[in-house]
């Protein structure tokens, strides 16, 4: 009987760990970046500007995902309107950690890293995020950020950036965090980018 029940929990361990999605970073980079092709140009609309282009200055992520399992991971069958995404793909973001949150509010005086539109707005600042909702298996998937934080000029339309020092601190600490993967509110994955080579 002993023997049965070791068996039960050794196959329940196994089936438990098989139904885990396999998901491997490949890739982990970031970069202080003022690339127009990327970031794109921001209209000014008032000032004796008015009518030009400003190119701001962003703290940018890359990442590369592989799905290493045999499932398909995400879908593509529920899109939501107000986020652009898919409700039921693949979700990555950035989870600061308490060094990096407050060497953000240090240098930005806000943290960065929170999708709120409103406190974003409000302290002039943007982001962008791009990735796939869907990885078939053996399937690599890019998913980058960029984190707005000013211009080098003066404008009506966005802040400054910070000075050449703090950019760099920043960017010091970027990696301090863990990239979160997840399908329908649902934690799939996550890295801790602090560790990775």
């Amino acid at each position: 009987m002993r023997i049965l029940t070791i068996i039960f929990i050794i196959l329940l361990l196994l089936s438990g760990c098989s139904s885990k999605p396999s998901l491997e970073l490949v890739s982990s980079t970031v970069e202080i970046r003022n690339d127009e092709e990327r970031l794109g140009g921001i209209g000014i609309t008032s000032g004796e500007e008015q009518g030009g282009i400003i190119v701001p200055i962003a703290l940018s992520y890359d990442f590369v995902l592989k799905n290493t399992g045999k499932k398909t991971l995400g879908g593509a069958e529920k899109p939501n309107a107000q986020t652009y995404e898919f409700d039921d793909g693949i979700k990555v973001y950035i989870e600061p950690s308490e060094n990096l949150k407050a060497v953000s509010e240090e240098i930005m005086g806000v943290n960065i890293f929170i999708f709120d539109e409103e406190g974003r707005q409000v302290a002039k600042l943007g982001t962008g995020k791009t990735g796939v909702p869907i990885l078939e298996p053996n399937q690599e998937g890019e998913y980058t950020f960029d984190f707005i934080l000013g211009v080098l000029e003066e404008n009506p339309e966005i802040r400054l950036a910070p000075s050449s020092e703090q950019l760099e601190k920043l960017k010091g600490f970027a990696m301090d965090a863990t990239l979160i993967v997840s399908i329908s509110d649902k934690e799939i994955a996550s890295f801790d980018l602090s560790n990775f080579d």
